[in-house]
């Protein structure tokens, strides 16, 4: 029992000299400059938000309207040309409405149209989806009198 009495006190003297030994390493609070640090921090915080911005533009707060438009063609046309007009087929999509109207997000619209074609069975074997255009609106009833004018 008094070893362990020996061994604790041994510990708690070495311990509180260790202590001491390590004040001086570390700086002392009031000695560190808190603007130069805040300084070399802030062209770094600026940047960053100059990108959240940047990417906030491209998201609008008031929904868009689009309309998809494909032409679909044989395979066998190498070209799209006004020749051969009466084998080709036009179809158009329902209204979407698009929060971001990012270019991104316009050709993930449209892949998914052309997805939702091949799937659905409007593509026939021997025919594909040539070429493909979206268009977006910041009205409902413009995007429904485009499309109509399209159905025509």
């Amino acid at each position: 029992m008094r070893r362990i009495y020996l061994l604790m006190a041994f510990y708690a003297v070495t311990g509180c000299k260790r202590q001491d030994t390590l004040q001086g390493t570390y700086p002392d609070i009031d000695s560190a400059s808190i603007d130069t640090t805040y300084q070399a921090s802030t062209p770094t915080f600026s940047d960053s938000t100059s990108y959240i911005q940047d990417t906030v533009s491209s998201i609008s707060l008031k929904p868009k309207y689009a309309i998809i438009m494909a032409v679909i063609a044989p395979d066998t046309d190498s070209a799209l040309v006004r020749e051969n007009i009466s084998r080709y087929q036009s179809v158009g999509s329902d209204i979407i409405e698009m929060m971001d109207v990012s270019e991104d997000a316009k050709y993930r619209k449209m892949d998914e149209f052309e997805k939702t074609l091949y799937r659905e069975g409007a593509v026939a074997s021997g025919m594909s989806v040539r070429k493909r255009k979206i268009l977006v609106f910041d009205s409902y009833a413009e995007a429904s009198k485009q499309r109509e004018e399209f159905i025509k």
